[in-house]
């Protein structure tokens, strides 16, 4: 019982030294509206929210101001998704279904809006594509392969990836995919970016991070997790509650530091110590609900519905969530310049 106390004053204490700001989600978002840059920008401050949290060695203000190192070079090494999960193998209520073959196509979707969107901020940043990461010797041997769902060479949603279930018939358990070729860098049977995200210091994956940073000479490493599921109108037998018709959106990401930089800015402080951990520079985070009509009748039930109901306003809104994430994130990556 006293370590259970001690625990919770821990994680009391820690939670108190994390600083948001952001995500007062002021403006509502619309789904349908065509949103330029310029109105992205003005939204992402009220959408997405920004912690961080000082180290027990040091504050992070300290650590990143602007005489200490630039972070101008930077890599995703870990990305995930988790969408519409179905954990019992059977469909619900919620009409629409994946594949494992859609998921990991949208997961890798997803990933190509990222490295886009990178593009869309000038030159000060550099970041370096997955595919060269890749091939870095130090991927290469780090985590575990993921099983490649997609058998012949394709980038496009077809009919048997997203289609309409009756409650009760069998779909996919494949709920987590990882794109094409990337590797789960934590080496543990659990999502890296859950055990890696969020404003803390971290110690998983910190030898491998710290070498991966060495050998493609970066400044730092994102880890971006996204996490999408949607639901169909109805009344809640349990509880009587009613459940809008709606899709719900969490894009997080972190940005962390490797362990040997961690030490060179401690240094650059006047401190001596080398703990081994990896030093988060920032976590972002957004949370969006937008409607969906997804409840057709039968003869409507197809894969033209589908992709014009559900997927199109789904890669509509991640698009604009990406872009307003690095506005961000990208702002405060030059704030060390």
């Amino acid at each position: 019982m006293l370590r259970f106390f001690i625990a919770l004053l821990f994680l009391s204490a820690c939670s108190t030294h994390t600083k948001e700001s952001g995500g007062e989600d002021r403006y509502v978002y619309q789904p349908e509206k065509e949103y330029n840059l310029d109105d992205l920008k003005e939204l992402s401050p009220q959408i997405i929210r920004t912690m961080k949290r000082d180290t027990p060695d040091a504050k992070v203000d300290d650590l990143f101001s602007r005489d200490k190192r630039d972070i101008k070079k930077v890599a995703i090494v870990v990305f995930e998704s988790i969408i519409q999960p179905t954990y019992s193998g059977l469909a619900n209520e919620d009409k629409i279904f994946l594949s494992a073959q859609g998921k990991q196509l949208l997961t890798e979707k997803f990933l190509s809006i990222w490295e886009k969107s990178f593009s869309f901020f000038g030159d000060e940043i550099q970041y370096v594509p997955t595919i060269i990461v890749k091939k870095s010797s130090v991927f290469q041997r780090a985590g575990l392969e993921v099983e490649d769902e997609i058998k012949v060479q394709r980038v496009a949603l077809a009919p048997d990836d997203v289609f309409f279930l009756e409650k009760g018939q069998k779909t996919t358990l494949s709920t987590i995919l990882n794109p094409r070729g990337m590797r789960d860098l934590s080496m543990l049977l659990v999502p890296a970016a859950e055990i890696m995200e969020g404003p803390k210091w971290s110690e998983h994956a910190k030898h491998l991070i710290n070498d991966i940073s060495k050998e493609m000479e970066l400044d730092a490493v994102i880890v971006v997790m996204s996490n999408i599921q949607w639901t169909a109108e109805r009344i809640d037998k349990h509880t009587g509650e009613f459940i809008p018709e709606e899709m719900r959106m969490k894009l997080k990401s972190s940005v962390l530091i490797p362990l040997t930089q961690y030490h060179e800015r401690l240094k650059s402080l006047g401190k001596n110590e080398k703990p081994n951990i990896t030093a988060c520079y920032r976590y972002y985070e957004a949370d969006l609900k937008i409607p969906i009509s997804i409840s057709v009748p039968p003869e409507e039930m197809s894969f033209e519905t589908a992709e014009k109901k559900l997927v199109n306003p789904l890669l509509k809104t991640y698009n604009d969530l990406t872009q307003m994430t690095l506005f961000q994130l990208i702002n405060d990556l030059k704030a060390t310049h």
